[in-house]
């Protein structure tokens, strides 16, 4: 089973300035990588790789691993619509790996930017996320939000054992005994009969009387 794991980053002035520009060169590229691909009519990641890695390599200054995750937004977004060429916004979020995105000790991230190469930026959390840590697995989206950045992790968790019954119990629904069990008792409809009539001359009654309290209790 998978959720998703929100750690806000803090990153320093120089750091978020670095942040920002990765975002935005990121997502340029990402751009590229989807109008090379329609225009080309061709969706799929090994087919825009061969149109657009090299270009975005030498025009964008991305690394390896984040060309590939630039081209990989671009087939994302065509896989949910392939009728016209996304355009995305320069604050738009990046898809971070494993080899681009680890974490240290004393809660920091160690993120890659393009000009700043790795950088170490602190991170802090809540009860909640303190707890989930150590099962951060995969992907982690970095996210620009109301002036702040935040990491959205996957974590994993074991898929919980099914329930294994020890024992049973057989049901028989009826209409004059509403349940008869495989022990042998019986369940009968005498005291729902009761209340169902009782209120029904309850409704009658209030019914005629028309008063203010009356509805109410209607």
């Amino acid at each position: 089973m998978k959720l998703t794991l929100q750690l806000q980053l803090l990153p320093d002035e120089q750091q978020a300035s670095l942040l920002l520009d990765t975002m935005r060169r990121f997502n340029e590229a990402a751009t590229f990588a989807a109008r090379a691909g329609f225009k080309a009519n061709v969706f799929s990641q090994p087919s825009i790789h061969k149109l657009a890695y090299f270009e975005i390599r030498r025009d964008f200054g991305l690394s390896a691993q984040l060309a590939v995750r630039a081209i990989g937004k671009a087939c994302e977004a065509f896989a949910r619509n392939k009728t016209f060429c996304p355009v995305f916004r320069p604050d738009g979020a990046i898809t971070y790996d494993e080899r681009i995105l680890s974490f240290k000790d004393c809660h920091q991230a160690s993120i890659d930017t393009i000009k700043g190469g790795r950088q170490r930026i602190p991170y802090v959390f809540g009860a909640y996320q303190a707890t989930r840590l150590d099962r951060i697995r995969g992907q982690s989206d970095l996210v620009y939000r109301d002036g702040k950045f935040y990491l959205y992790c996957t974590i994993q968790f074991d898929e919980p054992p099914p329930v294994e019954p020890s024992d049973w119990l057989g049901i028989d629904l009826g209409i004059v005994r509403l349940a008869t069990d495989s022990t042998g008792e019986s369940f009968s409809g005498s005291d729902i009969d009761h209340n169902h009539k009782r209120r029904a001359t309850a409704r009658k009654q209030y019914q005629r009387r028309g008063t203010k309290n009356g509805c109410q209790k209607l």
